[in-house]
């Protein structure tokens, strides 16, 4: 996987936001399966900077925010959130399409980082119906499903973790991931268990 990330998807070290997000996805999903992705964060959140704004696209923001988790720049995921929440006073249907879609996302992104596995549920649960509504395909999106089912099985949320991974598997039967996640489910993480 490595290969691919230092290959065609970051070698260019690409600006353009299609590239980043696609890079962003590559390297959460590495993290979530217990990968060490090193300095790799570091140069895409760098990369970010001159496109997550809290103001634009939910979708590149939430992308930006993971790398920028990644390197510990708090500052950064704070900032994009507060820009989100601050622009509900406009009453644009921009502003609230922002805030319905990038703030539960962002918070349950920065929950799961964190090691607070309920709570990334929480707001990712309700996120997943949502997430229609800001574009990106279905495999950049099912970063969502996959990051709530692996909160629920860390977090010790034994019913809903075999729910999700039952439901991954019914509609993709031969993936490896989805037959781990079902295998996984069953056993109860240690609650608390922090994201490396």
């Amino acid at each position: 996987m490595f290969a691919l990330y230092d290959g065609p998807i970051r070698e260019s070290r690409s600006t353009l936001a299609i590239d980043m997000v696609d890079a962003s996805a590559l390297l959460w999903r590495l993290h979530l399966s217990g990968h060490d992705v090193g300095e790799r964060w570091r140069e895409l959140a760098t990369t970010w900077e001159n496109h997550a704004d809290g103001h634009t696209y939910p979708f590149n923001d939430w992308h930006a925010v993971m790398a920028y988790l990644g390197t510990g720049r708090e500052s950064d995921v704070e900032r994009i959130v507060r820009a989100y929440r601050e622009n509900r006073a406009d009453g644009s249907d921009a502003a609230e399409w922002g805030r319905r879609t990038a703030v539960p996302l962002i918070e349950g992104f920065v929950a799961f980082w964190r090691g607070d596995y309920q709570a990334a549920a929480d707001h990712l649960y309700g996120a997943r119906y949502i997430a229609n509504s800001f574009g990106g395909s279905h495999a950049q999106r099912d970063i969502i499903d996959w990051t709530l089912t692996e909160a629920a099985i860390r977090g010790g949320l034994t019913g809903l973790a075999e729910a999700l991974a039952n439901e991954r598997l019914a509609l993709k039967p031969h993936s490896p991931v989805n037959r781990t996640f079902l295998a996984r489910a069953g056993v109860s993480a240690t609650p608390g268990l922090k994201a490396a």
